[in-house]
């Protein structure tokens, strides 16, 4: 049954991906084992499988009469099991850091404490309680969810490269006990990136990006992200304890709250923050409460007035 299962992902995929190519009208036919078997009697020169039970259909296809009695007697077809099938998004925390010197570089570029990124995980986990733990089922669908933070903080324009990532590397880890997950040298946030800005003439604003991974059944993968976007865009403690963690290491408190959104939202949420930076430095907690939502992207540099 599990097999069956994958194979009708399968086919709902290969399916899709035909009509994106061209045109295609696509005719289901129930399968009908009794005349099936009838047709095999009646064609030797087919043995049982795959291909010969697609020869059958397609000679049912062709024939209006023989379609329209094979619905009949299976008027209902199965449906893939898209609720059951693995999926992996990524919630990015963007957050409004102020930074003055190319000394406060490492702070923001470095690993982060394993600690705290570890409770960082338990806590999202803590606000997801209601979904149930992580098992697979098949090679392509499984029940529950698995949650993972990031070592490290995770450049603005990285973030989709980021996300192809997660999407093989989460996998490996589903096996282990690791709830911190790498952050490939790609996607980094690298001092080459700031310290031609960071000229300490006047702040600058910077936005980056902490990365949470949810990997599950696509039905609670989609219930915890709604469940983030009723919450404002907030993971229960998780963004107070991001920020204070990101003051200890930089030694002062300009850093603003973080909100999460997934990575096909985060292009136009970026691009909203960055059209509003009309703000004092007191301000900062206010950064990212009204921004939108969309497909651009931006690098998240803005010079404070």
């Amino acid at each position: 049954m599990d097999d069956y299962k994958d194979y009708l992902l399968n086919r709902h995929y290969f399916l899709e991906e035909l009509r994106e190519n061209e045109a295609v009208r696509v005719i289901h036919v129930p399968f009908d084992r009794e005349r099936y078997v009838k047709w095999l009697q009646d064609n030797p020169h087919w043995e049982d499988g795959a291909e010969a039970r697609s020869a059958w259909a397609l000679e049912v296809a062709k024939d209006p009469a023989a379609l329209e009695e094979v619905r009949f007697r299976y008027p209902v077809l199965p449906a893939p099991p898209l609720d059951e099938e693995f999926t992996v998004l990524v919630l990015y925390g963007v957050i409004p850091v102020v930074m003055e010197t190319p000394d406060e570089i490492p702070a923001v570029s470095g690993r982060l404490p394993h600690e705290d990124v570890k409770q960082i995980a338990l806590e999202a986990r803590e606000f997801f309680s209601g979904v149930p733990e992580f098992k697979w089922l098949s090679p392509l669908r499984c029940r529950g969810v698995r949650i993972y933070a990031g070592e490290r903080l995770v450049a603005p324009p990285k973030a989709g490269t980021f996300e192809n990532y997660v999407n093989d590397a989460v996998r490996e880890m589903l096996n282990a006990g690791e709830i911190v997950i790498p952050v490939p040298p790609a996607c980094r946030v690298r001092r080459s990136d700031l310290e031609d800005d960071l000229t300490g003439e006047r702040p600058l604003l910077v936005l980056l990006l902490f990365p949470v991974v949810l990997a599950g059944a696509a039905s609670e993968v989609d219930y915890c992200e709604d469940l983030v976007e009723e919450s404002e865009g907030k993971i229960g403690p998780v963004s107070e304890h991001l920020r204070e963690m990101l003051r200890d290491k930089l030694g002062h408190d300009g850093v603003g709250e973080p909100l999460f959104v997934p990575e096909y939202a985060l292009g136009m949420f970026l691009e909203r923050i960055i059209e509003s930076m009309d703000f004092e430095l007191e301000d900062i907690d206010g950064v990212v409460e009204n921004a939108g939502k969309g497909k651009k992207n931006r690098n998240g540099l803005k010079r404070i007035k």
